[in-house]
Parts: C-alpha cells; structure tokens; sequence
C-alpha cells in the first residue's frame, strides 16, 4: 500500500490518503488543521517529539501501534490546535496533559515502551461535530464509512509494519476485528471482561490485504477511564493494573521479563 519510490514521510503519506475516507457521515467533520506539536494522528502527526518547524521524527517501523478510537470532539481540537500539542511541551506552558496522555504515558513507561518507539492514532478519522466525546463514535453507525476507516486502518498497518498493536477502549477491539480472522472473538464482545473471555492478548496476528505482517495485539482499557476500569481487568491470574502490566511484557520482545518483575495489583 505504500510508494517504495515516494520521498514523502509515511505520515504525509496518510494525510494526503485520507481523503479515501470521505464523504464523512452525520455528526462527524474533517479534520481542519493540524496540531504542529505532540497528537494522536489524524489531529496531528502520531509521533513523539514532534516540534513546530522541525521535520517529523522517523516513522517508528516495527514498533507500537497505540490505537485509540477517534481523536476528538471539534472543540477539543480547536483547543488543542490552539495550545499547539495535546500534552505540555514546557512547565510554562499553562495547561495540564489531558488523562488519556498522562495514564498511557505512565503505563507505557512502566512496562517499558519508549514513546519514541510508538505510532500514536486512531480507528476513525474525523471529528465528533461539536462538544461531545463519550459514547459511541456518530461515523460507526454508517456501514460504509466503517469500511473506509477499516481500508484506512490497513493502510496505516501496512506503513508503520508494528510488532504490536495496542488497542484502547472496548469500541477498538471490535473495529479492527474485522480486519483479522485471529480476532473473531472480539466481534462481539461489548465489555473488557467479555475481551478477557475472549483473550486479551493475541500473537502472530495476520491481516486482509496487509502481506507478510504478523504481529501482536493486545486489548488495553482505555486510559482516559482506567481508574475505576483496570481493577475488572484480569490475565494469567493477575488483576487489574497487573495483569495489563503482563500483557504488555508478554508482547514487548525488547523487555523479556517475568510475571515476577510484575508489581501486585493495586
């Protein structure tokens, strides 16, 4: 899916192909500008250590693929737009990182991912028309933009190549189960313990339309809400915070480590 010949960074790739996604449905908006600095793609560039005027860091190919399920409302990006990044880029910069960066960036630490390693982005493209974010994405009632988003997914697999995906929420399991025969146990399942049952981690992981790629995928709450959510969370006997902790070092070959090195659930 991608140019070998192309001179264009994958990113700029994706932002010139996202014009396969449209039209987009009721209640979703393209995206209108572009966050110069640190954002989940499509609101910006995916990448860590993006800095207005420079040029965009490497894609990290073979790394981690963070994948949310959709950027934002329309006025959470324009507040971000504003700022110039999602997260604070100096103790001076006068806000705060919303609670989706601050635990993500936390756990991905403590299970020992490097952001740098990591593309950050979503299963749908658009944004929420409006103010609201809570519920279900308004684009994943339309079948046929559904699809697009999937075709567009593949097409951001195929770049990046990740030896592992991280899916955030329950929504995202089921979105991109539909990619994936490995996945068919996520199809249905509408609850992070129904994801448990299911199994929360898969390996080796093959994708329609994406050749000689496998990889891991791992089911993770959404960090926006893990506080309350983690605690329902169970793998290999652990619960909670552990248990994700397990999941991850399952799936991270450049940390081998052991349920030992995995603190008690808290």
């Amino acid at each position: 899916m991608t140019d070998p010949e192309s001179n264009l960074h994958p990113v700029e790739e994706l932002f010139a192909a996202m014009r396969s996604v449209e039209p987009y449905p009721d209640g979703v908006i393209a995206v209108p500008d572009r966050i110069p600095g640190i954002a989940f793609f499509p609101g910006g560039a995916g990448l860590w250590g993006v800095a207005s005027g420079e040029a965009l860091p490497e894609m990290p190919v073979g790394g981690v693929m963070v994948l949310g399920h959709d950027f934002h409302s329309e006025s959470g990006f324009r507040a971000s737009l504003k700022q110039g990044s999602e997260i604070p880029t100096s103790p001076t910069a006068g806000y705060r990182s919303p609670p989706t960066w601050t635990a993500l960036r936390s756990l991905l630490s403590e299970a020992g991912i490097a952001e740098q390693r990591c593309f950050f982005t979503n299963a749908y493209m658009g944004l929420r028309r409006g103010e609201g974010t809570m519920g279900r994405f308004p684009g994943s009632r339309d079948p046929a933009f559904v699809k697009r988003c999937q075709a567009f997914l593949k097409r951001q697999i195929a770049i990046q190549q990740p030896s592992v995906i991280l899916t955030l929420g329950t929504w995202v399991p089921r979105f991109i189960s539909g990619l994936s025969s490995e996945l068919s146990g996520w199809r249905k399942a509408g609850s992070m313990h129904a994801i448990d049952q299911a199994g929360a981690v898969h390996h080796n992981v093959s994708f329609e339309q994406v050749p000689g790629l496998r990889c891991a995928v791992v089911a993770l709450t959404h960090p926006s809400l893990r506080g309350p959510n983690v605690l329902r969370r169970s793998y290999q006997g652990l619960v909670g915070h552990a248990a994700e902790l397990a999941m991850l070092a399952e799936v991270a070959p450049w940390r081998p480590h052991t349920n030992a090195d995995v603190p008690p659930a808290r």
